[in-house]
């Protein structure tokens, strides 16, 4: 400021008789005041850069950041079938057929005893992808109980995420363990806390009731098997699985296996998937389906798989339709930022969100996901959610070398990544030069990654109940508040990550971010989408 600037206008207006004057500053307040009381329309001028003064012009361009999901998931050149109209159909058949899965374990991924699951042990669960994965509400899971982890077979240590959007993630579940969406449903399908299923029992499935269909789209790789399960059934000794003897022999067109003791089996069996040792040890009490799977012929193993993983590009190319738009914030920020499409409550948490709650940190990308993985301080608790005292040194679990660790989140997913047999780069991808995933397969694992976890989408997050890893909070007020605080006290494996902070958010800001989140819903999905083909929507 000039010396003749900081004279007093009162002293100036003095000087030449015209009376009192004021000063510059007591000027400047008057002006404000006008303002104010002429309405906020003047004041919005000089002070914001929106309406309102809502959003700054970087705020603006912040939520600009987060609209407009595209139209379409990036390309999975892993899965030539992704985009086939066809595979799509097939898949959501599979979707939706409760045969896909096996028999209950009652177990959870520890192996303990879990006291109940979707059904008595070594009954049929009656499962389908839809069981856990219901995409008229997010592509979750609100079948579970309790609902913290999802329940199948027996209890899983996470909870089930959802479908909906899945294709649009860089990376896939909640430790980055599958780099595609086939890769994960090829998991899923034989896990023992999940579907149960196995191999042999899909290509069944899928000879007795999809083998048009299903050759129609992979042309290249049809059915093996010939007749049907009911004529090879039959045929077998239902206990063993092996073919029932005859006159002492082995019966064409079952085979001989050289194997102690010697076994006689079909070419394709009912049932199997490999076991933990190699080799065919049909007298294992151990090994799946008394080994059925690894007893086969070499040739005969490999296009079982093939058909598995077939299986899976067909369900994932149903699940690249699955996608939630339209939400009321995609529209509000496609009208601008006078738009009222959002409630003023809404319009202050969109602010809080790329502002004071920082959540635009992590969730950011039209996916409203980074798609990496970071320590929010979310406490390893709950029935069935493994802490690293579950996890011994020399156990199933094991913290202490670092061996399937699971409470370590991506520390242990990634380095299972590593080992993935059906990688994008695998033989079994539709292109194996596909390497847009190796800088999750060459992270280093260090401890930053220890209890770490992927970003989740917050695209229909309201329908997407319980929250975190292990389903920890139920509610998203439970969610803000528990950032708010600055993660959890106690509990979490590895170190929160040093942006995890108390929030200082009052009452009415946490009010404001949860009914923000909720404008993150969008249209329902086509009726034609969410239900079985050929079965009213």
């Amino acid at each position: 400021m000039t010396p003749t600037s900081s004279l007093s206008l009162r002293q100036r207006g003095e000087g030449r008789g015209e009376g009192p004057a004021i000063t510059v500053e007591e000027s400047a307040l008057l002006v404000l005041l006008a303002l104010l009381l002429s309405g906020c329309t003047a004041a919005d001028a000089l002070f914001c850069d929106t309406r309102g003064c809502t959003f700054s012009t970087r705020d603006w361009e912040l939520l600009q950041s987060l609209a407009g999901l595209p139209e379409q998931p990036p390309d999975d050149r892993s899965n030539k079938f992704a985009n086939d109209p066809a595979a799509a159909a097939l898949g959501q058949a599979l979707y939706f057929d409760t045969r896909t899965s096996g028999t209950a374990t009652l177990v959870d991924t520890l192996g303990r005893p879990v006291p109940y699951a979707r059904a008595p042990k070594g009954q049929p669960t009656g499962l389908a992808c839809v069981s856990c994965h219901d995409p008229r509400r997010g592509g979750a899971d609100f079948t579970s109980i309790p609902n913290t982890v999802s329940v199948g077979a027996g209890w899983y240590d996470v909870n089930a995420q959802p479908t909906v959007n899945a294709a649009y993630y860089g990376i896939v579940y909640w430790n980055g363990r599958n780099d595609s969406l086939w890769a994960q449903i090829v998991a899923v399908m034989e896990s023992e806390v999940s579907m149960a299923s196995t191999r042999l029992q899909v290509a069944w499935l899928l000879q007795d009731g999809y083998r048009g269909a299903y050759d129609a789209v992979f042309r290249e790789t049809p059915l093996p098997l010939e007749g049907t399960s009911a004529q090879l059934r039959a045929q077998l000794d239902l206990v063993t699985g092996q073919c029932t003897l005859v006159a002492g022999a082995c019966p064409t067109p079952c085979r001989n296996v050289a194997s102690t003791p010697a076994s006689c089996w079909p070419r394709f069996p009912l049932a199997g998937k490999p076991g933990a040792v190699p080799g065919c040890q049909p007298d294992s009490l151990t090994e799946p389906f008394h080994d059925a799977f690894d007893c086969m012929e070499a040739r005969d193993r490999e296009a079982i798989t093939r058909v598995l993983v077939n299986f899976s590009k067909a369900v994932a190319a149903y699940e690249q339709r699955l996608v939630s738009r339209d939400s009321a914030f995609d529209r509000f920020v496609a009208e601008g930022p006078a738009s009222e499409l959002l409630t003023p409550a809404q319009r202050r948490g969109a602010r809080l969100f790329v502002g004071k709650a920082s959540c635009i940190d992590c969730h950011n990308t039209p996916l409203l996901s980074d798609s990496q993985f970071h320590n929010v301080g979310a406490p390893q608790l709950g029935p069935a959610v493994p802490t690293e005292a579950d996890c011994p040194a020399g156990g199933r679990c094991d913290c202490v070398a670092g061996r399937n660790c699971l409470p370590w989140g991506a520390r242990d997913g990634l380095a299972k990544l590593r080992t993935n047999a059906f990688r994008r780069d695998s033989q079994w991808s539709d292109d194996a030069t596909d390497t847009s995933r190796l800088g999750y397969v060459q992270r280093e694992l260090g401890p930053e990654l220890q209890g770490a976890w992927r970003t989740p989408s917050l695209r229909d997050v309201e329908l997407t109940p319980p929250y975190m890893h292990d389903g920890v909070y139920p509610t998203l007020e439970a969610v803000v508040a528990a950032y708010d605080r600055g993660g959890a006290s106690a509990g979490v494996s590895g170190t929160p990550g040093v942006q995890l902070k108390p929030l200082g958010l009052t009452a009415q800001d946490q009010s404001d971010l949860v009914t923000f989140l909720r404008s993150l819903t969008g249209a329902p999905l086509p009726a034609a989408l969410t239900s079985s083909p050929g079965q009213p929507p």
